[in-house]
């Protein structure tokens, strides 16, 4: 069910989704957490509300999305979705024309699920510091898209600066995989130190450096990038004197080889991962994410950047 709410109050648009829970459902005590997406334009709220719904069959939770429009006069036009549209969530998106978004806490309240954490998702371009916004410092977790930015290397640094505990970026599940194989191939033996790293792929990916500052902080080697002109990573190389350590991914492939001395090529489940599947990982804690704090203030500091990104 899509109802539209035109000229209305974030105040409306909380009772009326009171009134439906006994109409088509929605129970709002079976959600567990409230999710406040924050979009640029139409785009963004298209695909942060596709990836919430889905993220939301694995967390059910109540969308509230977004998205600021320039007018003279100021007015809140609502979308209220539930039911077999809206997953396993219930979805308020508010479109504020003019000053009507300039009170973005006031807004956002009534539509707060009481006793649950928030979790606050920038879909495209985020504040300099998110902790410090309006929304963010209602949020218990911080979710920034660094990985869709021009200058992803400045993006990190500038994360890195203002970072604040529950602060966390996409880039980093996009990560998840990989560092689940590599981890898993340096736990084998022989139990040797790695000289040197070699990460090829896109030099134009956030997820990129963030996997190679968690290596050159887990290895205490140096790591080198290679541009493949790929859109994701397609090759770590972790080298060694009896031999080296290889995850490779060809292009466009959901699977990689996993190289190791002496053994055969093993296949394994590598694609390239979905918003949604990314966004499903950043929901299931609200507190810090201590690993991703210690590679941004440990770990970017050990990079030696290409020549096509910005350094500290």
């Amino acid at each position: 069910m899509i109802i539209q709410m035109n000229n209305t109050s974030s105040a409306a648009v909380g009772l009326r989704l009171d009134e439906l829970r006994d109409t088509v459902g929605s129970v709002a005590l079976g959600r567990v957490l409230t999710l406040v997406i924050i979009a640029r334009d139409e785009s963004g709220i298209h695909d942060g509300i596709e990836a919430a719904a889905g993220a939301s069959q694995a967390h059910p939770c109540r969308i509230v999305a977004v998205l600021s429009i320039p007018a003279a006069e100021p007015r809140v036009d609502a979308e209220v979705r539930v039911g077999p549209e809206a997953g396993l969530s219930e979805i308020a998106i508010l479109r504020c024309y003019g000053h009507a978004y300039s009170n973005l806490d006031s807004l956002i309240t009534p539509l707060i699920l009481p006793d649950t954490p928030i979790f606050a998702w920038w879909v495209q371009s985020a504040p300099s510091d998110v902790s410090a916004s309006t929304i963010g410092a209602m949020a218990d977790r911080r979710i920034t898209s660094s990985l869709i930015l021009e200058d992803p290397a400045a993006a990190l640094m500038n994360l890195r600066s203002t970072y604040a505990p529950g602060d966390t970026d996409l880039a980093w599940a996009g990560v998840t995989l990989w560092r689940n194989h590599l981890a898993a191939m340096l736990d084998e033996q022989p139990d040797e130190p790695i000289t040197h790293v070699c990460i090829e792929g896109s030099l134009h990916h956030a997820s990129t450096y963030l996997l190679g500052a968690w290596l050159a902080l887990r290895l205490h080697a140096p790591v080198e990038f290679k541009d493949t002109r790929s859109p994701v990573i397609d090759v770590v190389r972790m080298e060694r004197s009896s031999g080296d350590l290889v995850l490779d991914r060809p292009g466009g492939s959901n699977f990689a080889d996993m190289c190791r001395p002496g053994r055969s090529k093993q296949r394994v489940n590598l694609p390239v991962r979905s918003l949604r599947s990314m966004l499903i990982e950043e929901l299931r804690e609200a507190t810090a994410d201590t690993a991703y704090a210690d590679v941004l203030h440990n770990g970017l500091p050990l990079l030696d950047y290409p020549d096509t990104t910005v350094s500290e």
